[in-house]
Order: structure tokens, then sequence, then C-alpha cells
């Protein structure tokens, strides 16, 4: 238990509570009570507080499935049903998770929480590089790497990386040639030996898989990358190499500028939070800066828990120390002494690279006594999410959210001032630093300056994830980017985004303003395709579930209100529908949107009014058409 906590405090055991309890579980099985009062003495707590932490965390559960597979709302849409039943055939004991962060990849199937070992080499002639984000490995990456490395007839050296995030291009195999970087892909392990020939023979412009120069390439070059920079470029835990493309050059200029100076760059640049709420970044920092604690803490949300969302994952697999910067910068700007990133179970591999990433920093003297960072993972919960829930579950507590004021820039984890950003706020934080507030800041449009990374997933063609300017419409970011050739509508900003008809996307317009506009959120940026088989019915009752089962309970509108909101949505459009129901429903619409504590409740039943309004046949009303 921390020394910050001031004494006994049975209120905050801290996380390493929940490390132990889910591998105990795990491996053990319910506790007895003899063991949970044991555990709660290690931790200096109350047999109470253990047994209510266990109540609440899905993965403080013993596990008895061999296989997991995820019915988020990407995975839904490519078909998980499916999936579940070809395995549950096969014999298998098939386990359910909302979102692997493998969104780009089809259904993800899990078999296991282990980190991937990638496969390298070092060595002379042709230099290679090949993604180990565990998108790139679920599309056939290792397959690849196994393929090059059992090939005699060549001498290279192959590098892993992180991903470009043209996933529909992946597994992608790059080559420098003469010091330009060329691609082939998408890959199978047969295309090797050929590929390798065509650049031996030193006509790769031959081979039917080559791309040409990558930072050419059309879908590279409609971008303008900034929180994305360093994807693919190098091995994302080579320190060395990374300094050598600009990590830790913003935090270079922060020390040599001055806290000041760095408030007043994320305030010119119009950096807003891109986690969801878009807060201006530098009015949360501001606040934290002038309190007076001796001790404050950053933490990093890791906890990318909606699905159509992985641009966190892959920063943490691809580019760590964009992250860490970030929080250095946010460290060395309102005087904090503590760093932690609360990381989802689901990410093994970017926990392995990013705890690299923090002891190559540490080595180097970029994290240290005055200032470290700590991973913890979390226990499975999506309102965990949420700023103030997470601060709980840190604490070792339910993840349950906490009534505002007062707010974590003044009294958040164990009591003192802290800053919660995502990964991706962060990343920005560094790349703005570097780059320079005006470069950031002179694109976008008034309201929403810089740039959006955008996550295009599901039933399309095309899946990608991709960084652009704020600005133009949704429309025509699919146009640029992907496909939505056979879709038939899109969810925006997670599970609590809002679902469009495809053909109302161009007049949506891309940002933050645009899409509160269309009764949406923008959210993290994800964008999930439905295609032709959408049952708007079917999802909107999926969406109530899964709201009802991860309400944190602590508000009675959202604990109540989504059990409720979903016995009506189970009856209307049926013959069990009664009178008045619909009526209800808009009034449990308005009460748990008005006074909920937090997103959740608050924002439950976006994609329920969206659904009904745009597909009323499917509920059993009146088409507007």
């Amino acid at each position: 238990m921390s020394t910050e906590n001031n004494g006994w405090n049975p209120e905050q055991p801290g996380h390493l509570l929940l490390h132990q309890l889910r591998s105990e579980i795990q491996e053990n099985g319910t506790l007895s009570q003899e063991r949970i009062g044991e555990i709660a003495l290690q931790y200096g707590t109350t047999p109470s507080k253990v047994r209510g932490a266990i109540g609440y965390y899905s993965e403080l559960k013993q596990e008895n499935h061999t296989v997991r597979v995820c019915i988020g709302e990407s995975c839904r849409a490519k078909g998980s049903q499916n999936t579940i039943s070809l395995l549950e055939k096969e014999g298998k004991v098939v386990g359910k998770l909302h979102c692997a962060g493998l969104c780009p990849t089809g259904v993800a199937v899990l078999y296991d929480d282990n980190a991937n070992s990638f496969k390298s080499q070092i060595g002379d002639g042709l230099q290679l590089y090949l993604s180990c984000d565990s998108g790139s490995v679920a599309l056939g990456a290792e397959d690849i790497a196994e393929e090059l490395i059992g090939n005699e007839s060549n001498i290279f050296s192959l590098t892993r990386t992180g991903s470009r995030g043209l996933y529909h291009l992946e597994p992608l195999l790059e080559v420098d040639i003469e010091g330009s970087r060329h691609g082939f892909g998408p890959l199978s392990p047969t295309d090797v030996s050929a590929v390798l020939n065509s650049i031996i023979d030193g006509k790769p412009q031959t081979h039917p898989l080559h791309l040409g120069e990558i930072e050419k390439h059309p879908e590279m070059a409609n971008q303008q990358r900034f929180a994305m920079a360093r994807l693919g470029i190098c091995n994302p835990t080579d320190f060395k190499s990374q300094q050598a493309i600009g990590a830790y050059a913003g935090l270079s200029k922060a020390e040599s500028d001055g806290p000041e100076a760095v408030l007043s760059a994320l305030e010119s640049a119009g950096l807003r939070g891109r986690g969801g709420a878009g807060f201006p970044t530098h009015f949360k920092w501001a606040a934290a800066a002038r309190e007076n604690d001796t001790i404050k803490h950053v933490v990093a949300n890791a906890d990318e828990g909606d699905a159509g969302t992985f641009i966190d994952r892959m920063i943490m697999e691809g580019d760590p120390h964009s992250l860490i910067e970030g929080m250095v910068i946010c460290a060395l700007t309102i005087g904090a002494t503590d760093g932690w990133v609360y990381l989802r179970s689901e990410y093994p591999d970017a926990k392995q690279t990013l705890q690299t990433a923090i002891d190559s920093a540490r080595d180097e003297g970029i994290l240290g006594p005055n200032f470290d960072i700590t991973i913890a993972v979390g226990a499975g919960s999506y309102v965990c999410g949420e700023e103030t829930a997470l601060l709980e579950s840190l604490e070792g507590k339910r993840g349950e959210v906490r009534a505002r004021p007062p707010y974590p820039a003044q009294e958040g984890l164990f009591g003192h001032p802290t800053i919660v950003n995502n990964v991706l706020t962060f990343a920005l934080v560094s790349s703005i630093m570097r780059e320079g507030a005006d470069t950031y800041g002179a694109i976008g449009t008034e309201s929403s300056k810089g740039t959006v990374v955008a996550q295009l997933v599901g039933d399309t063609q095309k899946p990608t994830c991709v960084e652009v300017p704020f600005g133009g419409t949704v429309k025509e970011l699919f146009e640029t980017h992907s496909s939505l050739e056979g879709v038939t509508a899109v969810q925006v900003g997670g599970p609590l985004g809002s679902v469009f008809k495809t053909e109302d996307l161009e007049d949506i317009e891309l940002s933050f303003e645009g899409l509160t506009n269309a009764g949406g959120i923008l959210g993290h940026g994800g964008f999930v395709c439905y295609g032709s088989e959408f049952d708007p019915r079917s999802e909107v009752i999926d969406w109530m579930t899964f709201f009802r089962d991860e309400s944190c309970g602590k508000c009675t509108p959202c604990r109540i209100g989504t059990q409720r909101a979903l016995e009506l949505l189970q009856r209307i459009g049926t013959d069990e529908e009664k009178p008045g129901d619909r009526d209800l429903l808009n009034d449990l619409d308005d009460v748990m949107t008005s006074t909920s504590l937090c997103a959740l409740g608050g924002l439950a039943m976006n994609p329920v009014r969206s659904s009904m309004t745009l597909w009323p046949d499917a509920f059993g009303g009146v088409s507007n058409e």
C-alpha cells in the first residue's frame, strides 16, 4: 500500500489487490472466507472491501472457457455469432468479451492472454520491416516472419515495427530500396520467395503485390500524421532508433521552455482530450498545476473499451515512447510525482512492449526518483474507462463513478490532484511539443483544431486506421481512405454513439461539433460499419443488455434505467408491446440522459434513439420514407 495514504486506509488498498485476486481466483477458483481475510490483512483493508471487489469485476471469477470470442460491435457486424456457433460445434467452451482491440482483423478469437514472442533477425543485405502489432499478427504477420527467416536464398535484417494502420494491406512487408521503403502486401507465406526474388533481381515493381514507396502510397500521402507519425518506422522498443526519429524532442523543448509555455502551446494547438469528452487539455492541466499539494499523479487511461477503437493499443505497441513522453511532459507541467497507465487486460502485447519502453526510459534517466510510471492492469469493467471510476479501481476498489465536484484535477487518485488523459491525447502532446503548436493548430476547423485518428472497421472492405485533419465530411473520409460499398449503417463513437444511415454521412462534418450537431458523438474516433444484414432492433437490444451488465450501479438512473429500458425494448415491436411503452421509453431517455452520474447512463439511449428514428419499421413503427 502506498505511503501517501497517510496511514491505514481500508478504502484504498491499491491496484495490486486486484492483481492478486485475479491470479488466485483464476488459478484456484472461489476464495474461502479465511483466505479473503488473509488478503484483506495483507493489503490493509477489510474482508468486506475484498468481497466487494470480487463481486464487481468480471475477471475476478474463475474462467472455464477454452477460447474467447469478441462480441463488440465491429465483430458482431462481421459475424461473431456464427464464429461462436462453429467453435461450439467443434467442442470448444466459448467465453465472450466485448472488445479485444482487434477490430480491423475480422472476428477476434483469443485462445490465451499471453503476450506474443516476435521473430526478428539482425544481419546484412536487405533491410526488411514487418509489423508486430497484434492486429497485424492476427492477420498473419508472424507467418510471414517465419517464412522469411526460414528462407535461405538471401541475407537480410528483419526489423519488427508497429503497424502503419493500413490493415487491409496486412501483412505488409517493407524493404529499403536505395533509401526508400517499398511495400508489398497483403502477403501470404507463399508470396515471400517471389517477393524476395523480385527485389534481388532489381525488379520489385514486377511483383503484383508491390505497392511502391509506402510513404507515397495514396492512403499514406492523404494523411497528416502527428500521433501516428512514427508508427511502422522502426523497432518500438529500440530507444536509440526511436530517439533518432524524434522521441523526447518534445520533452526537451518542454524542459527548456517551462510549464507555462507548455500550457500556452496546448491552448494554441487547440488540443482537446481524445478519450471522448473532448475537454480542452490545457484547462485541465492548468487546474492541476495550480494545486499546492506536494503529491500529484498523471494517469494514462489505456482502458480502451469502445468497440471499434484501437489506436491506444497501436500506440502502446508501435510507439510507446510517445505515451511516456507525453506523460513526462504532463508531470513537468503540473509538478507530478507519480505516473500510472491503467491498461485493460486484453492487451498483453501492449503491456509487454510498454513495460520494455518504460524500463529503457528509466535506464536513460527520463524516468526515475522524481517521476516514474507503473502499469496497472484492470480487472474487467467497461465503466472504468470513465476517469473517476478508473481512479477508484486504481485504489483497489469497485470501479464506481464518483460524484463531482471535486474534480480529479483537485482531488483524484488517493485524494491528490490527478490528470487523467487517454493514450492518444498524451501522444498528441509529445507531437505538438515536437512539431510546434502553430503547425498543429493551423489545420482542422476553427473549433476542432488539428487531426482526428479515425478507425474505420466493421463490415467494410477496407478496414484501416488513419490520421487526417478535422473538416470535410464523414462520407469524404470513407471515400478517401476506406469504402462504403455495401454499408447500410455506421455507428460513430463507440457503443454509446449514435447510428447513421450511410446516405446521411455526406451531411455530417468530421469534427467534434459536426457529430454533435448531427445528434451523435465523435468519441474516440471509432466508425463501425454494418452491412445489409444490419438488424436495428437486435443491435439495440444488444447495446442495452451491455449497458445493463456494465453499469457500475452507483446511480439509480443508470442502474435501474438500463434494466427497465431493456425490458421495454424487448417488448416494443412485438406482440408483447403494451400501450404506453414508447412514452415510458421516452421518459426513461429524459431521466437517464439528464440525471446519470456519467456517460454510460447519460448516453445509453443515443444508439436507441437514433436507430428507432431512422429505422422505425424495425420496431413496428411507421417509416418516415
